[in-house]
């Protein structure tokens, strides 16, 4: 990436990356909002959902050989928690119950807790990679 921040930390990240791998999380609260972890069985579906995006996240970091892994999947789960109360927010204005509204604290703790989710995912991408860059030199 080239501009004048290309040379910090967040000039370097893939931020095309981040938000599509943001985005693509929004696949677990749009099957619960539809019904399928209903149709398909609690708590296993929304578990190997979520297993399943996790594994997405990071393969993608570890293939594309993002810089700043660890940094990359903070954002990217903060990303998603945000993206996830908007989501919310968006669907409970258009179902007319736009008057119920998310208590702040739980806005804070969907997001804050997709931060430690995405750090636990970036530790995991970075000891791959390690691995990966161990078994290059041998």
């Amino acid at each position: 990436m080239t501009g004048p921040n290309s040379g910090s930390t967040f000039g370097q990240l893939h931020w095309l990356t981040i938000v599509v791998l943001a985005v693509v999380g929004l696949v677990q609260p749009a099957l619960g909002m539809l019904g399928v972890y209903t149709t398909l069985g609690r708590p296993w579906t929304p578990l190997v959902v979520a297993a399943l995006i996790a594994v997405f996240w990071v393969a993608t970091v570890v293939v594309r050989h993002v810089p700043h892994p660890l940094l990359t999947l903070v954002i990217i789960g903060g990303g998603y928690g945000v993206l996830a109360v908007v989501l919310n927010r968006v669907v409970w204005s258009l179902a007319g119950l736009g008057q119920v509204s998310m208590p702040a604290g739980n806005m804070v703790s969907i997001v804050l807790s997709n931060i430690i989710w995405g750090a636990l995912l970036g530790l995991i991408a970075v000891g791959i990679l390690r691995i990966n860059r161990t078994r290059d030199r041998s």
